[in-house]
């Protein structure tokens, strides 16, 4: 193409650039930002490699545990395989930035696809995008980490996309609605990413049953709907495929009940604070709770009914949340569309229609242009160089003991039975994969009693006899959340050997 006809094509795009564009690419922009800009934790992440490393070099799946000494040879079931997989593969690939990047893209993909949906339930572009950016994100930031459950995010919100178009009145005709078919495909890519795909089917139950009591109950009204419904064989027929594919995974029925004995494990109900009911005494639980107060009031005093369909899934899925921290990205994903459509019907039918502003095109562009070098800038292959603060600009968390470990490998007389703080087990299976563990994240391989011993080593509590007890020769100790047995080592200098300390981590070897 000549130069000439490249200015043309420039100048044109520019002149269509309007305000809404903006808004729309902002969202998912800003959207993006938040991974790009939140360095990687140290507790689920490396695990999870570090499982997707074993299953690529064996070529098969681990059912029993070979990365701690506490519990070696006991049965684990994963299954998270196929996302520890591709997490495993694209560290290979673009090492941790590959990751980040993926992400972000992930996160910016899933909610970019419920600004979509926001927008054809309430016919507002900006109200979608800025209720989008103040109320749903902020509300969901706390579960945006880099583990498997970030690649279920995306299949939960496309499966609420498709059941809610299909009840709107997308659906036409009485064969089966082609996007119906995408929930059995995707529950068989689901059941092996993440153990939430059972919320998918829930969305199906619950859509099917709400549909079904308001047809029976217009029926008993003598009343019909006013646009015609999809018949409810059709979710019927999707929900019955969507749990056959369930069974498309390594394990069969296992899945169920490796699901079932997580709900119900006490190591993970009692001592998991994500799996704890949300508080006002953690900020994110305020934050939580702030959203359902500004969504009872938006419901409150809408101008229209919300749709009972609707209704039902924000109060089953608010259940759930209010059960535990980590379900919040689910109900708030819900209530979202909900919130933003009775949020649109607070204009009086009668107010005069007003053109919507689109700006000036040149400014509009410039602002994109903006929003685009902040993006640009927050890449990790080019965020590390732009002297961030560590919580921003480093890729990896700096809690990580990266140092502390680079020295417990290099030392000649390496402890063989380690005690170290939970998080700190995930980084040593996968950067130390000679060195067993005491203890990671996978909180439910381990008995309550083990865990309620780690509470009273790492506060110093009866330390001498509980590491006696296992037979601990060496302490990886966090500074912060293990204050307590800090201090109980450095007391005992002729016992514990200082081998290596920084700002996080205190590495002591038994003399």
């Amino acid at each position: 193409m000549k130069a000439g006809s490249q200015g043309k094509v420039r100048a044109a795009a520019v002149a269509g650039l309007t305000l809404d564009q903006v808004w729309l690419f902002a969202g998912v922009a800003f959207v993006a930002l938040r991974p790009l800009l939140t360095p990687i934790p140290p507790h689920d992440f490396w695990w999870h490699m570090a499982t997707g490393r074993v299953i690529v070099q064996t070529g098969q799946i681990p059912t029993t545990d070979s990365f701690s000494y506490t519990r070696a040879g006991e049965p684990f079931y994963n299954q998270s395989w196929l996302a520890q997989v591709g997490m495993f593969g694209l560290h290979q690939l673009g090492g941790v930035p590959l990751l980040v990047l993926a992400q972000a893209l992930v996160i910016a993909f899933a909610y970019g696809l419920l600004l979509r949906l926001c927008i054809r339930r309430s016919g507002s572009l900006r109200l979608s995008v800025g209720f989008l950016l103040l109320g749903t994100l902020p509300a969901s930031f706390d579960n945006w980490i880099v583990r498997p459950q970030t690649y279920a995010l995306p299949l939960f919100i496309v499966y609420l996309y498709v059941l809610t178009l299909w009840r709107t009145g997308a659906a036409r005709g009485r064969g089966l609605w082609p996007p119906l078919l995408l929930l059995p495909i995707l529950g068989a890519l689901w059941v092996n990413l993440h153990g939430s795909f059972v919320l998918g089917g829930a969305l199906i139950a619950l859509t099917f049953a709400g549909e079904a009591g308001r047809r029976w109950l217009e029926g008993r009204a003598g009343g019909g709907a006013q646009t015609p419904r999809p018949p409810l064989w059709h979710l019927a027929a999707a929900g019955a495929l969507t749990g056959l594919a369930w069974l498309a995974n390594p394990g069969g029925l296992q899945v169920l009940g490796y699901v079932r004995n997580l709900l119900s494990s006490s190591q993970v109900t009692r001592l998991v604070s994500e799996w704890a009911p949300p508080t006002i005494r953690d900020p994110n639980g305020v934050v939580f709770f702030v959203f359902i107060l500004a969504g009872i009031i938006i419901l409150t005093y809408a101008r229209r009914r919300p749709d009972p369909v609707d209704m039902i899934l924000a109060g089953a899925f608010l259940w759930l949340a209010l059960g535990a921290g980590r379900n919040n990205i689910w109900f708030v994903a819900v209530a979202t569309p909900l919130l933003v459509r009775q949020l649109a019907a607070w204009r009086p039918e009668d107010a005069p229609a007003r053109p919507v502003y689109q700006g000036l095109p040149a400014l509009n562009a410039a602002l994109a242009g903006v929003i685009i070098l902040l993006l640009l800038l927050a890449l990790p292959w080019v965020k590390p160089w732009l002297d961030l603060p560590p919580k921003v600009g480093a890729l990896i968390d700096p809690i990580t003991p990266v140092a502390a470990v680079e020295t417990l490998r290099a030392d000649p007389e390496r402890p063989a039975r380690l005690f170290h703080a939970m998080g700190y087990g995930s980084y040593l299976i996968w950067a130390a994969p000679e060195q067993r563990v005491w203890a990671d994240p996978r909180i439910e391989l381990y008995p309550l009693a083990q865990w309620l011993d780690y509470g009273q080593i790492s506060a110093g509590q009866d330390a001498e006899r509980l590491l006696g007890q296992y037979d601990v020769d060496g302490l990886l100790i966090s500074n912060e959340e293990q204050a307590g047995l800090l201090a109980w080592a450095q007391a005992r200098p002729a016992e514990w050997e200082l081998r290596y300390s920084d700002e996080q981590a205190s590495y002591f070897a038994r003399r």
